[in-house]
């Protein structure tokens, strides 16, 4: 047979997996340039139902298809030649992995008898990732034989059920022995094949899930509660979240939701906790005796330590991944839900003026706010999370880099009802533009990105994939000079050793590295610039840069002034 022919076995070895998994309903494929991985490239190349993104980097090729992933919540696959490549998907690896992202990873290796001997590009990929994924399988060199070549249709339909249902990353070890290109015609054949294989539909593993129904005694102890409290933080693809809302009118309870969870814009929504859930005041009057926590741990200090104080409080955490994500305050009772909570014709016993006291106090804290962030020179980065959160599109996506771009949207903007996405599992400062890229590629929508100077040289290389974006995606670059987030930790008082060995100032012309990757760039560095520049890349397709020149010490400034919202504006019963 054609097939078995020993020029195309690899190939079409790889063809099998590529069809099953479009079967299972993946429909994205980042792949980094390699010879060892040719047959799994090829296949892939040949499946016109397969979205394929070519990455150069493979450390940003992964964050794309995590960004993919993120934004779609189907997994998406990776794929990369043997050697070092395979490790450069170690951080977004660790990332999908803790942030509960469903990924694919279809390594390509030597073969056993070309391992261990010094063989170029060769070293360990078994469990290369180790605990990590939540499924692992070496494959094995191909076979002619019919029973393996069926193990191979089953490994991805494992791989793709094992990543969804666990929500993680599945890694796949290929082992090729060369030839890897099949012969000339072999190849068109199964592009012909695939022709007709693209239009098949998805296996069909959907079903009525009921709601998750909890008992009497459950609810009975949530509606006892005087001043029910709910956090919900970043959230995972695919999670369902929609009981929030119905559960917080039915207890009566205020919203925290953080960037990243998503959660509607409703009168329960309470905007400016980052401000002034940090002054002690505000957290002993907004004291909860019941607290209801959903997605990840929250980011803003002031929630944090509102936690961390109230650990008599009954604590319910409703869990969607297989990691704890409590922090240093584990929930008296966790309860992982596989479908979206059933919530019974209740009613709770918190009073009215329990909700309408954080909405009070939320809404003289964005008086506050509007006091405090003027359009002055130097910029502060205050000001610019203000202006841009007031020309954000509204059926368009943001993405916040971690470190302090994540708070000062919380800090400086109302948020409420924005599609936000963060990084907030392994939460580096790695594969952030890349992230974004691989969201926009799936969600087919106009984007902003915020980030700092220090992510953004990071990522620089996720610049190599601008041509794959067609929608408008306007970076906002804060470039105040290095890594300030450092400012906020005991070690700022050490001066010299902070700025040397923490802080990192760079002196990099952003402008010749954008001229460099053909990327728009326009620089702000007075407040009446940073409106008609956001405004006249906002509607055009592509990336854009806009990079900001703020004052650091004047952006701490702003910060804990409002911090210290408490100290200038008591509100009064």
């Amino acid at each position: 047979m054609q097939e078995n022919d020993p020029q195309n076995l690899a190939f079409y070895w790889s063809t099998l997996f590529v069809r099953s998994l479009f079967v299972e309903g993946v429909r994205n494929v980042v792949v980094s340039p390699g010879s060892r991985s040719t047959p799994l490239t090829l296949a892939f190349s040949a499946h016109p139902g397969i979205h394929k993104t070519i990455a150069v980097d493979e450390r940003s090729a992964a964050f794309v298809a995590l960004g993919q992933a993120k934004a779609s919540g189907i997994p998406s696959v990776l794929v990369c030649t043997s050697g070092t490549a395979l490790a450069n998907y170690a951080p977004a690896v660790f990332e999908a992995t803790n942030s509960g992202i469903s990924l694919i990873v279809a390594s390509a290796d030597r073969p056993p008898h070309l391992r261990a001997i010094g063989a170029s590009q060769t070293m360990d990929q078994i469990k290369i990732f180790g605990d990590q994924p939540v499924f692992f399988h070496e494959v094995g060199e191909p076979q002619a034989n019919l029973q393996k070549q069926e193990r191979v249709e089953v490994l991805a339909r494992q791989a793709v059920l094992n990543s969804v249902e666990y929500k993680g990353v599945s890694h796949l070890n290929f082992a090729f022995d060369k030839p890897f290109e099949p012969e000339a015609d072999f190849l068109k054949k199964i592009e012909a094949e695939n022709q007709n294989h693209s239009k098949r539909s998805q296996t069909d593993y959907s079903q009525e899930i009921p709601t998750t129904e909890l008992g009497e005694k459950f609810w009975s102890q949530l509606i006892s509660a005087e001043k029910p409290l709910i956090i919900v933080g970043a959230n995972s693809a695919g999670t369902d979240l929609s009981y929030i809302t119905p559960l917080a009118r039915a207890l009566s309870a205020p919203i925290i939701a953080e960037p990243g969870s998503n959660i509607p814009n409703s009168r329960h929504v309470i905007s400016g906790v980052s401000g002034f859930l940090k002054d002690p005041e505000y957290r002993e009057k907004l004291t909860p005796d019941l607290i209801i926590r959903a997605g990840s741990f929250p980011v803003s200090k002031g929630v944090q330590q509102l936690l961390a104080e109230n650990k008599k409080a009954h604590q319910i955490s409703f869990a969607n991944r297989r990691f704890p994500n409590d922090g240093d305050t584990p929930a008296d009772r966790v309860i992982h839900l596989k479908s979206s909570l059933s919530i019974p014709d209740v009613s709770g016993n918190a009073g009215s003026k329990w909700l309408s006291s954080w909405k009070k106090i939320s809404k003289n804290y964005a008086s506050f706010l509007v006091d405090q962030i003027h359009p002055n020179t130097p910029l502060t980065d205050g000001y610019i999370f203000k202006e841009a959160g007031e020309l954000i599109p509204k059926k368009s996506f943001t993405m916040l880099s971690n470190s302090f771009p994540i708070r000062d949207l919380a800090l400086f903007t109302d948020f409420s009802g924005q599609e936000i996405y963060v990084n907030r599992g392994a939460s580096g400062i790695d594969g952030i533009i890349s992230t974004t890229i691989g969201i926009s590629s799936v969600l087919n929508k106009t984007g902003v990105l915020f980030i700092g100077d220090i992510a953004f040289l990071h990522d620089i290389n996720a610049l190599l994939s601008a041509r794959t974006i067609t929608n408008p995606l306007v970076i906002v670059l804060l470039n105040n000079g290095g890594g300030t987030i450092f400012r906020m930790l005991p070690v700022y008082k050490f001066k010299q050793k902070h700025s040397e060995f923490f802080e990192t100032p760079q002196d990099v012309r952003i402008v010749s590295l954008c001229r460099g990757y053909h990327i728009d760039h326009t620089l702000v560095s007075k407040p009446e610039q940073f409106a008609p520049a956001f405004e006249n890349y906002i509607n055009k397709p592509g990336i854009h840069v806009i990079e900001c020149i703020t004052d650091a010490d004047d952006s701490m400034i702003e910060r804990h002034k409002l911090w210290n919202f408490s100290l200038s504006s008591k509100d009064e019963d």
